[in-house]
């Protein structure tokens, strides 16, 4: 019930949003200096509910093609238990984002990635699978140390699952980035922290 709440306020809060600022604009805004050209690691924990309690290791990127457009892709490594033994394997993702200022330190964000998913499980044998995950929020400059992101997610492997995402960065330095994600999801919820280097 509370999972159920959560993704409903989000999904309100999601929605709502571009109305909500729409009334801050002032002048347009061609570019709010976001960098959508980085390299990362990540730590995740996946907490899915069919019993598998996943611990994942995530190298990932970006680079922009133009001021809207940028590529997306990485490949992660995980290892966990589920509900009858372990669980092992990998993932990797490519595809396409966009973007575009609502206002001066606001932008809208889109993706779109292939996913492939290949693991083998102890008992049991092995499994493999092609799946896609679709994404759309805001990102925000909410200081000038500080970002926060949000939106929905899809995705779509296996089985679909409809969740809300959130993130926040902190800028170290003009190029290092620490942050943090999670998101909420009917059947799956997912904890990281990593590290970015912005090019």
């Amino acid at each position: 019930m509370l999972k159920k709440t959560i993704l409903t306020s989000a999904i309100a809060i999601a929605v709502s949003s571009p109305a909500a600022f729409a009334e801050q604009r002032t002048a347009p805004v061609r570019d709010n200096g976001f960098s959508y050209t980085y390299g990362q690691l990540a730590y995740d924990r996946w907490d899915l509910d069919d019993g598998q309690d996943i611990d994942a290791i995530t190298g990932e990127g970006a680079f922009a093609l133009d001021e809207h457009l940028f590529l997306r892709g990485g490949l992660n490594f995980y290892d966990g238990d589920y509900r009858y033994g372990d669980l092992d394997g990998n993932q990797i993702y490519g595809g396409l984002g966009f973007h575009t200022p609502l206002q001066r330190g606001l932008d809208l964000v889109g993706s779109a990635d292939i996913i492939y998913d290949d693991h083998d499980f102890d008992p049991g044998g092995s499994d493999d699978e092609l799946g896609y995950e679709l994404r759309a929020g805001v990102r925000h400059a909410t200081t000038d140390k500080l970002e926060l992101s949000g939106g929905l997610t899809y995705q779509d492997i296996y089985d679909g699952d409809l969740g809300v995402y959130g993130q926040g960065l902190v800028k170290v330095t003009p190029v290092v980035d620490l942050g943090a994600r999670v998101i909420v999801g009917d059947d799956r919820d997912t904890f990281g922290v990593f590290g970015r280097y912005n090019f």
